[in-house]
């Protein structure tokens, strides 16, 4: 019996059922400070190959775009937390929206990254600079293609589906 207890309480802690969980104001701290580290990669491997103007118009439209998302979901971040310190329902409802818009004009220009990084002009052997930046967008498309992939794999072999039978 009291081995039970003992092991009913271990596992009470390891999922955190005996604290509350962190403030709005947190997350959106933590959502935001981890925006401006994937932020400051993109902008600095950008800004470090002389803002993409070796690489052709396609390359440095991409470029453009990603950043320009990210820069919208740093101002969509902040929003979000200016709105949980002033504890305002519908301007966090609205920054939460902007986000998930944000969120998929992002993905679609990953998509076209993909089309890009694998298509026609998929082998860009101009200058130094631009190889690099176009390694670093087929890499990426290569990890979103990797990461559908895995999401398709779950969705069709059920993963996370849990059964119960044999408790019964």
């Amino acid at each position: 019996r009291q081995g039970s207890d003992l092991v009913r309480q271990g596992s009470g802690r390891l999922r955190g059922n005996d604290e509350e969980p962190p403030s709005p104001v947190a997350v959106a701290q933590c959502a935001l400070l981890i925006d401006l580290v994937v932020g400051a990669v993109w902008f600095g491997l950008w800004a470090d190959y002389d803002m993409a103007e070796n690489c052709d118009k396609d390359l440095r439209l991409w470029y453009a775009l990603m950043l320009g998302g990210i820069v919208f979901g740093l101002i969509c971040q902040v929003g979000v937390v200016i709105a949980a310190r002033k504890e305002s329902k519908p301007a966090l409802k609205l920054c939460k929206v902007l986000i998930k818009l944000d969120q998929f004009f992002e993905f679609g220009v990953h998509l076209w990254g993909v089309d890009l990084a694998y298509g026609k002009k998929s082998d860009r052997v101009d200058a130094g600079g631009c190889k690099v930046l176009a390694t670093w967008q087929k890499v990426n498309a290569t990890a979103i293609l990797c990461f559908g992939a895995l999401v398709m794999g779950a969705i069709l072999f059920g993963a996370g589906a849990v059964s119960y039978t044999h408790l019964t």
